[in-house]
Formats: C-alpha cells, structure tokens, sequence
C-alpha cells in the first residue's frame, strides 16, 4: 500500500495501526499539503456486502461529529474497491503509553482526561452514536496536550445498533462493560463505564480486572466488584474514587444517567468542591438491588432469591381437637422419611430460583469464547484451534502475499483475543504466495510510457541499456528482456533497450603513409603495427564466439552468444566496441574497452534469428562472423 494515492489526493505513507475491520496509515493529503491518517477496509472484507454497508454507515456517522474533543474525520469514500476514511493524524503519545510510562498519573492529568473524553463522548451521544470501545489506546493528544477520543468508525448510529452482528461483543475485554460482555448491544452507558475503567487504570496504574483469558476478564465485569481505586492507590481522593466506581457500576441504572451528568462530578473533582456522594455505591450482596427497567436489554446481576415471609400460625381453637392414633414408625423408616422430604425440599428450591431467573432475567449471560490466534497456521491447524474454542471456520478467502508462507493464514475475521458467543464464525484469509504475471509489451513505447505499462502490470523496469538503431527514432524501446508473453513473478524486473537513433557515419581519415605487408590480416585474425611512431607495436585482441546452451528464451529463434574479446601485444588503454547486427534490423553496438594487454572480458549477445557479429579495435574491425538460424533447432550450430 505503501507509496499509492487514495482518490487522487491522499498519498499513503506507512502503516501505524491496525484493527479487525481496518488497517490505519500514516499518510499525506497533497492538496492541503497536511499529515493525515487513512482507515482502509482491509481488502479481505471490501466484497462483503453487510461489512462494507456497515463500514460506510459508520464512516458517514462519525463524520457528523465536529466537536475539539473528538478526532476529526475528514473524508470518506471508495476508490478502486478500497473504502476508506481519512481523518487528523495525532503523532503524540496515546493514554494507553502514557499510562505504561508515567502511571498512576497525577489527579490533575486524570481530570483533565476524563473532562475531555466526557465532553466528547456527550456530543457523540446527542448525535445518536455510541463509541462502544472507550479505552486508553483510544484516547489520543494534541499538540497542545489536548485529549481526544478517537476510532468512532467502529461505532454506529444509535438507530442502527443491529447492523452489529449477534453474539459479537465489540471493544476490549479489560474495558467492556457487564452488558457488552452479556451479547447485549450497548448504549451511552456503556461508554460511561469503559471510561470509569480507563480513569481507574490511568489514576491507579492497574486495571480493575485481568485474567488468563479474555472470557474470564468479561466474566468478572459482569459478576464482580472492583477493588476500590484508593486500596491500589492511597493517594486517590475519596472524591475521586466515588466517581469512577460510580460510573463502573455494574446496574447501569446506578452510573450517571449521561455523559453530562458525569461531566458535572468531574468539573467539581477538578475544582476541590463536595459532591453529592448518597446512594450510588456498590451495593453490599444482601442489599436489594433495583431491577432494570423492561426497555433495558441488559440485566444485572441477579439478586438472591428471597424467601417467604415467616407467618404466625393460626391461633389454637377454644375447644380441644381430637387427635387421631398414629402408628409408631421404626427407626429405619423415619430415616427414610427423612431423606424423601430432604430431596423434595432441594427439588423446590432448584426450581423455584430457576423459575426467578428465568422470570427476571432472561437474558442470561450466553456462554462466550476467546477468538484464538490462527494466523501463520495452515488450514486444518486453524479449523482444529478454532473447533477447540466452540467456533466454527466461517468464509475463507485467498490473497497473495510473498512476504508470508504459501498456503498459511495471513488475516481472520474477527481478530485474537476478542470475545464472541460461542458458535460464532471465524472467517479466515489464506495466502496463495508469490503472484506470477505475464509479461506486458513495451516495444515501440517511450521509456516513460513503458515504465508506467510495467508498473500497471506488476513488473518493475530494470536495466535500461541505449543502442544506436537504423530505424527506430532516439527515445524508443526496440527490445525487452523477459519476452513479451513470458510468465514470471509479480514484481520482476524488465530490462529493456532504448534507441539512439541512427549512428551518423565518421568522415574516414586518409592514412598518412600506406600499411606495409606486415600490417595485414594474418592467421588467427591478428594484426599487428610496425610501431612507425615508436610505439610498442599494436595487435589485435584475440575474440572467441560460443553459443550459450544454457539460455532458454520463450520465443524462438532467439539465441545468446559469449563473446571473450582478450588484449593483445603491449599497448595500452586499446580501445575495442563489439557489435552485431541480427534479423530485427538493429545493429547494437557496445563499448568493451579501454583495455590492457593479456585483459579478458566476456560480453553476452542476445540476438534474434541469424546475426552478424563484429569486433572493432582502434577504429578498424579486425573480427567479423555470421551465424545463421540452424536448420533442426535441437541442435544448434
């Protein structure tokens, strides 16, 4: 993703976070010339149809929000099947590292935090959207120090809570409130308690509950009361400590009724005044606890079952009854007696509280699973872990990506750690590897214009080599190396030839004086200078040509040759050019020199068809041979 620009405008930088629905990246609008940060629904997701409504849906919700405690979104839309959200990048620390830092952070800091989020979360909550993972991570910082609450894409209109799939409880399982870890869908008081959560983190430096799994940390949301903030930390005022477990509370009708109203507390924590602190703390466990109202999905805790009150029995008649003889029971059978009554009692008892929670509360907390981390495991290890948690493997799609295994897990759907009900889909991404492409022609294009056909391809251009051509005009590729056609892997380099134009002929210099016989051809194709101007004499390099049986080209026709140019006699600095000349009507020419006396090198010809090749030294060409298409292909000449 690196390097490409989202609607024409936003340039992507680097990846700086990621979430289950979405990757998050640092990027840069180059229209305001500004950073920003980029959502991307991750591709695995784009061509789910109730994703990407949901998706959409929630960028278009939170960009309603325009509030200086709330990160602001600036854009949103699709652009080549990626959906996107650009929104204000925020390079400052996160709550959540400042917390690992500095914490318990001081009262004044944690004040300032909670006015700020409470503020944001108000706004939010007045346009009809619920944030619904409040968390430090999600708290990020201005410049100016100032909070604000981040990542409402996941949330969604208030209108719209079913667009949440069932069973699948969102946000983080140390900051989820009682009704979230139940299944039930979650409103502004939910937010309230996962920010009751994050003051007491930062204001202590722990978090109210942990655990082995994420199903055991929800558990104890949903069945346990908190240490008390002042019980970790001493230097928690009272008053302070009152708010935040007042918002933790665990009946949503004993938190504050609103944002607002939490709001209000905290302005007064901030200011040293008293509070109104009757009637809002936990409850003890023998305490009658108020049943949530019938328009509440949630339901709290269930409170013991009370038991019928004792009743005087009736007053003794004024005339005596008469008593019927009873025989006398043995031992054995008053025993027996005993035991009859003893299990009808607990037989009553078993359904007289089932019949109150099924009565009161039926929405009983479904049983929950940790999402398990399957990434980097092969198909059936992931279905095992999967199956072993009570999930099932959902869709299964492929991408490629060279960077992991083939044929392992690159992404899943929803990610580890998260707590769903149990039965729920794990939808999973399998990796295909290296992508292969075919090779796109570049022939008969300028090199910009073949740069930008390789790259739309997914080849990149490689070594770019310019020839003089009889008749392809300066600027103009004549030749590609792999063939056009030819499949390779995705992001290959392209070599390519790049015409010069025609060569202009050199005026030929008359010769001073006329070469005696010593300077002609002799055997072996030496010549050699009589050194006239007392030089050391002048001979010609010594040239061999081998076919290279090795090469295996993908059209035919087309064949390498090795050609081993070595210096001879004592001059040095001897200058040689080889080139040839082949069926496409190019003549190539490279330079191989300058050259020292007994210095080898070895240049390789790709040529097409039969070729001429030619070897030049000081000027004059001292070497020539053609090479003809053999007639039976298998054995060539």
């Amino acid at each position: 993703m690196e390097g490409i620009l989202v609607a024409g405008r936003y340039r992507v930088d680097h990846l700086i976070g990621e979430g289950g629905m979405a990757l998050v990246y640092r990027g840069t609008d180059t229209t305001l010339d500004r950073r920003v940060a980029i959502k991307i629904l991750r591709p695995a997701l784009s061509g789910q149809e109730d994703v990407v409504a949901r998706f959409r849906r929630e960028a278009h919700a939170a960009a309603k929000l325009n509030h200086p405690n709330i990160v602001q979104i600036y854009d949103t839309g699709v652009d080549q099947g990626r959906y996107y959200i650009v929104m204000e990048y925020l390079p400052e620390l996160n709550l959540k590292e400042i917390i690992k830092r500095y914490a318990p952070l001081p009262l004044d800091k944690v004040t300032e935090v909670g006015i700020a989020c409470c503020e944001g979360l108000a706004h939010a909550h007045r346009q009809g959207i619920v944030h619904r993972d409040v968390k430090p991570a999600n708290v990020l910082f201005s410049d100016d120090g100032r909070a604000k609450v981040s990542d409402f894409g996941i949330a969604a209109a208030a209108g719209e809570a079913g667009l949440t799939e069932d069973g699948k409880v969102l946000g983080s399982a140390h900051y989820i409130s009682p009704e979230q870890a139940q299944g039930a869908p979650a409103g502004p008081l939910s937010d309230i308690y996962s920010l009751g959560v994050t003051l007491y983190e930062a204001i202590t430096g722990r978090l109210p509950f942990d655990g082995e799994s994420a199903a055991d940390i929800a558990a104890q949301h949903l069945r346990e009361t908190p240490p008390s903030p002042r019980s970790v930390n001493p230097e928690v005022p009272p008053a302070a400590e009152y708010v935040i477990m007042k918002a933790m509370s665990r009946d949503p009708q004993r938190r504050y009724r609103s944002a607002d109203e939490m709001l209000a507390d905290i302005r007064k924590l901030e200011r040293g005044m008293d509070l109104d602190q009757t009637g809002v703390m936990q409850p003890t466990p023998d305490a009658t606890m108020a049943l949530p109202r019938s328009s509440q999905p949630y339901a709290a805790t269930p409170p013991p079952v009370s038991q019928p009150q004792y009743q005087e029995p009736p007053q003794a008649p004024s005339r005596p009854v008469q008593r019927r003889e009873e025989p006398e029971q043995s031992p054995a059978a008053a025993a027996l007696a005993g035991i009859g009554v003893g299990l009808l009692a607990l037989l009553v008892i078993v359904g007289v509280v089932w019949l109150a929670r099924a009565a009161f509360y039926p929405h009983a907390a479904p049983t929950m699973a940790e999402v398990p981390n399957v990434r980097g495991l092969t198909q059936i290890e992931a279905r095992r872990d999967i199956e072993e948690r009570g999930l099932v493997v959902g869709d299964i799609t492929n991408e490629y990506d060279d960077t992991q295994p083939e044929g392992r897990v690159i992404e899943q759907r929803p990610v580890p750690g998260q707590m769903v009900q149990a039965g729920s889909k794990i939808d999973l991404v399998m990796n295909l590897g290296r992508q292969t492409v075919s090779v796109v022609a570049v022939t008969g294009t300028r090199l910009d214009r073949a740069t930008s056909l390789l790259e739309a391809a997914g080849l990149t251009l490689g070594e770019v080599k310019e020839f003089f051509h009889a008749t392809e005009p300066a600027g103009i590729v004549f030749e590609q190396e792999p063939r056009p056609g030819s499949v390779v892997e995705k992001g290959t380099p392209i070599d390519v030839s790049v015409s010069k134009g025609p060569e202009e002929e050199a005026p030929e210099e008359e010769p001073e004086e006329e070469p005696d016989d010593s300077a002609q051809p002799e055997p072996g194709g030496t010549v050699e200078d009589d050194g006239a101007n007392g030089g050391p004499a002048v001979v010609a390099p010594r040239v061999e040509v081998d076919l290279d049986a090795g090469y295996r080209p993908e059209q035919p026709n087309v064949r390498r040759f090795e050609v081993a140019v070595m210096a001879q006699g004592e001059a040095d600095d001897q200058q040689v050019r080889v080139q040839w000349r082949d069926e496409s009507g190019a003549t190539l020419r490279e330079e191989v020199g300058p050259m020292q006396p007994g210095e080898r090198k070895v240049l390789r010809v790709i040529a097409q068809g039969t070729v001429t090749i030619e070897v030049h030294h000081g000027g004059q060409m001292v070497f020539q041979e053609t090479i003809p298409v053999p007639q039976n292909p298998e054995t060539p000449g």
